[in-house]
Order: C-alpha cells, then sequence, then structure tokens
C-alpha cells in the first residue's frame, strides 16, 4: 500500500503537492488558531502558497540558469512566470487552489460554530 502510495505520488507531482499543501495549511491554520492570530485560515493558505511558489521559482531559475540566460535574466523570469514549464505552473496552482479550498472551510466551519454558540447571559458583580 506505501509503494502504490508512493508511486502515484511520483507519477502525479501536482496531486501529491495538492495532498501536501492540505495538510500543511490545516496544520498552520491549527497552530495559528491556538496562537488567537488574526484570520489564521489565511495566513495559514497564504504561507503555503508562497512556500510553493517560491519552490517553484527556485527551481525555474535554476533550470534557467543552466540553458543559458544570464542571472538577472533567470530572475526575473522565475519571478513573473516567463518560461516556466506547464509541470511547474500546475505544482504551484495546485496546492495554492487546495490551501485557500481548506481556509474557507477551515473559515466556514468556525463562522457556523460561532454563530450556532448560544449567547451567554451578561454578568453581574464585579467578577
Amino acid at each position: 500500500m506505501l509503494g502504490t502510495l508512493v508511486a502515484f505520488m511520483v507519477a502525479n507531482p501536482a496531486m501529491s503537492h495538492a495532498l501536501t499543501a492540505t495538510l500543511e495549511t490545516a496544520g498552520l491554520a491549527a497552530a495559528l488558531i491556538l496562537l488567537r492570530s488574526p484570520r489564521p485560515e489565511g495566513i495559514a493558505a497564504l504561507v503555503v502558497s508562497t512556500y510553493y511558489y517560491g519552490r517553484e521559482a527556485g527551481q525555474r531559475e535554476h533550470d534557467i540558469k543552466h540553458a543559458g540566460w544570464d542571472a538577472v535574466q533567470a530572475h526575473l523570469g522565475a519571478e513573473f512566470l516567463y518560461g516556466w514549464s506547464l509541470p511547474n505552473l500546475q505544482q504551484w496552482v495546485a496546492p495554492t487552489c487546495a490551501a485557500w479550498v481548506v481556509a474557507g472551510t477551515i473559515y466556514l466551519i468556525r463562522s457556523r460554530m460561532a454563530r450556532a454558540a448560544p449567547l451567554q447571559p451578561p454578568r453581574r458583580g464585579r467578577f
């Protein structure tokens, strides 16, 4: 079973990135919720998306430099998606979409839980 999972992930890198990003976003959002961070779901999705963008841009910049471009052109090409291959683009877009879906799901669950929580009567007295 583990061999089948590894073979699937190697054969489908965009899907494996999306699955990994789902776990990363949920874990980071949970940590940020426990730390009482403002907008933890959005921050988690943004961090995960940025990580995958940097990962793919770095790989693309490396590939472009080895294709003969100078360092500045390679950096700008990687930053602005110029010269990206379709697999690089898919391996950034898939986890980004997965991260934002997870963030949206967590946001919906948390907002519905907050609305469903019963209102507590006001306290009387000093404490």
